[in-house]
């Protein structure tokens, strides 16, 4: 009976590390991962909200994805993505002003996102390493237990063969723990803190409240981080064109132009038109 109670038990832990291995949330032994497993759990909840709120707005019912994303950003204030599409819900109804501060408040918390992200690989990498410890002592107890089962009988061939198959797994999962922590940790790339759509669609705010220095400063963030952003181009040669740029208006044009934008020809046509003028 202790016999099938130990071989039993070791039946369990095979079950139960392959169930670890698909699980992402544990507590780790560095104190930040309590402090980032809250912030996980808060995100979690809120983001549901965000989810409902994200699916309204592109339905165009602005009224009900504004109420969807208050109460996200009520559960998790940090939720930068609630705070962005929350600007755009304003900024389509015309309220500026509402628009620009959701929108600076989206940038000021999108290092949330991205120490979200870093810090559930730092999480991951402290389960590995403790789940490939413990399977690492579940495999020696297996291979001491192995030789202690004495005979030829059937009996004890058929446990000998279920406890060379529960190491074979055993053996199995530690080179996948190997594998998964040897993959590379993310690290924040260049503009990743920021995307280019939060600078664009502040440039947009600023440039609806006619603030256009701050405007041109906002769009070219925008390019510095996507430099093929054709809205972009597009907006500054806008704006060139209100400061009688003409022909930087029409480089802007030309290279939004080549990264796919939408031009008005009739703003084209304006364009040459001015530069012609100013030749004469």
């Amino acid at each position: 009976m202790r016999k099938k109670n130990k071989n039993k038990n070791l039946t369990i832990q095979v079950a139960t590390f392959i169930f670890l291995l698909g699980t992402t949330l544990i507590f780790g032994q560095e104190d930040f991962t309590r402090d980032e497993y809250k912030l996980r759990q808060k995100y979690k909840i809120a983001n549901s909200f965000f989810e409902k709120g994200y699916k309204y707005f592109l339905e165009g019912n602005y009224k009900k994805g504004e109420k969807e994303l208050r109460t996200c950003l009520k559960k998790m204030p940090q939720h930068a993505e609630a705070s962005f599409y929350l600007s755009l819900v304003f900024y389509n109804q015309g309220d500026t002003e509402k628009s620009l501060e959701y929108i600076e408040k989206a940038k000021e918390n999108y290092k949330y996102i991205i120490k979200l992200k870093i810090n559930r690989e730092q999480m991951r990498i402290l389960q590995l390493q403790d789940q490939k410890a413990e399977l690492q002592e579940t495999k020696q107890r297996i291979e001491q237990r192995i030789p202690k089962i004495m005979g030829n009988s059937e009996a004890s061939r058929r446990e000998r063969s279920k406890l060379q198959s529960e190491m074979g797994k055993i053996e199995g999962m530690i080179g996948q723990t190997d594998v998964e922590m040897r993959r590379p940790m993310p690290t924040v790339q260049k503009g990743e803190e920021t995307p280019a759509a939060y600078f664009y669609r502040h440039g947009n705010v600023f440039f609806k409240l006619k603030r256009y220095q701050e405007a041109r400063e906002q769009y070219h963030e925008a390019i510095k981080i996507e430099p093929k952003h054709g809205d972009a181009y597009n907006n500054l040669a806008n704006l060139s064109y209100i400061y009688k740029q003409y022909q930087k208006a029409l480089d802007y044009l030309n290279l939004a132009e080549k990264y796919g934008a939408k031009i008005h020809p009739e703003f084209k046509k304006a364009i040459l038109k001015a530069i012609e003028k100013n030749l004469y």
